[in-house]
């Protein structure tokens, strides 16, 4: 049944015209019944835990051409790639894109709303249902795995690089297709510390729970996530967080991605703070996190994005070389994975995380993806037991 009260207009100017957005009153038991309102439609799902807001968009309105245009939208999605350009089909199309909806359901400031340019659909509350998929490992990475890291650490041993990230690309196959509103649902209520983010295109979605932000831009005050150093929370290898904190490889790991953050913002201004380093707390993981801020009113979320983008958690040290190694040696393309991916409002304030803990899901094929940095002290065997185990958000949810 449909949920509406008394309307709203909304007023953008877009190319000289009045953009109307009519604004109604909507709740909702999910944001994913939002979601499946809007089958075979380009749709985005977007869960901010810092700022308590959820938006979910549907349909394509316009293209956003750069941060002037910008102000013309109510909300606009921003999606990149890792790298410049992705080769492999199933990225085809995907990223390095603004993107306004024509349809938004909103939760924000204690309210709930859907928000609409031109004519309204009839929303429905539909049911979310709650799947466990039957679905196996059908690829096997690890001869590629061993000749990344064979490669990473010989690099470093030459002095070429002090970090680099390497990934993996793990293919799983149901026996059904992949049921993406279940797994949205799922990665919500399994993370409650994490952004969960949705992007669906042409048949392909991309989904995820990161718990890593890239750049939050908030009227004058950019801030960004050291997030590197990890430790099992749980199973029989399980770390207690004191040991995290005092342990010198993840610590040197770290303190690699917070100065090159710091360098970056002081680039740029010289107003910026740099916290304690503490323990951030997931499901299964422990990780070392610093928070940096800085006082800014010259750059947007995007160009700061881009700035930004890879930080050393997602790259490596230096940038240039770890970039080229990746590109050489690891068997399977990034796409967005590990990219930037948020929102902003009309003003521009907003959050763009990095889309780690992520999947990319074709009918029943999902392509699982996950990483680690790898430092001169690292072990290629643990490192993927890290990878597996970073894995767990998405499996977890499937």
């Amino acid at each position: 049944m449909a949920l509406r009260g008394l309307l709203e207009s909304v007023f953008f100017v877009i190319a000289n015209t009045i953009m109307i957005y009519n604004k109604e009153p909507l709740q909702l038991n999910s944001p994913v019944a939002f979601w499946l309102n809007f089958p075979n439609e380009e749709r985005v799902f977007w869960v901010d835990r810092q700022s308590d807001r959820i938006v979910v968009g549907a349909k394509r309105l316009a293209t956003v051409k750069d941060d002037e245009d910008r102000h013309n939208y109510a909300y606009v999605f921003y999606g990149d790639t890792f790298f410049d350009t992705s080769k492999n089909p199933k990225w085809s199309g995907m990223g390095h894109e603004m993107i306004a909806f024509t349809h938004y359901y909103i939760v924000e400031n204690g309210e709930s709303f859907y928000l609409h340019a031109g004519e309204s659909v009839s929303i429905e509350d539909i049911e979310v249902p709650h799947i466990r998929h039957d679905f196996h490992e059908t690829s096997d990475d690890k001869s590629d795995w061993d000749n990344l890291m064979h490669a990473i650490l010989d690099g470093i041993s030459r002095g070429e690089m002090t970090k680099v990230v390497a990934s993996r690309e793990v293919q799983f196959t149901s026996d059904t297709p992949f049921n993406v509103a279940s797994i949205l649902a799922n990665l919500a209520e399994n993370n409650p510390n994490c952004f969960i983010f949705g992007y669906e295109k042409d048949g392909r979605t991309f989904v995820g729970a990161s718990p890593e932000i890239l750049v939050r831009h908030r009227g004058s005050e950019i801030l960004s996530y050291a997030l590197a150093g990890t430790a099992p929370k749980d199973g029989p290898n399980a770390w207690t967080k004191e040991q995290l904190l005092s342990d010198k490889k993840n610590l040197f790991e770290h303190n690699i991605v917070r100065d090159r953050i710091v360098n970056t913002m002081k680039q740029i201004t010289p107003d910026v703070t740099v916290g304690e380093t503490g323990i951030m707390e997931l499901a299964h993981l422990y990780h070392l996190r610093t928070i940096i801020t800085a006082k800014d009113s010259t750059k947007s979320l995007v160009e700061w994005s881009k700035l930004l983008h890879p930080t050393p958690a997602l790259g490596g040290e230096p940038r240039e070389k770890a970039m080229a190694l990746l590109e050489t040696y690891e068997a399977h393309e990034r796409g967005m994975y590990a990219a930037p991916f948020g929102f902003m409002k009309d003003m521009g304030d907003g959050i763009v995380v990095v889309a780690i803990r992520s999947a990319l899901i074709m009918d029943n094929i999902l392509y699982a993806y996950a990483g680690c940095g790898v430092v001169a002290d690292s072990d290629a065997d643990e490192e993927y037991i890290e990878t597996n185990n970073k894995m767990r958000t998405i499996l977890d949810a499937l």
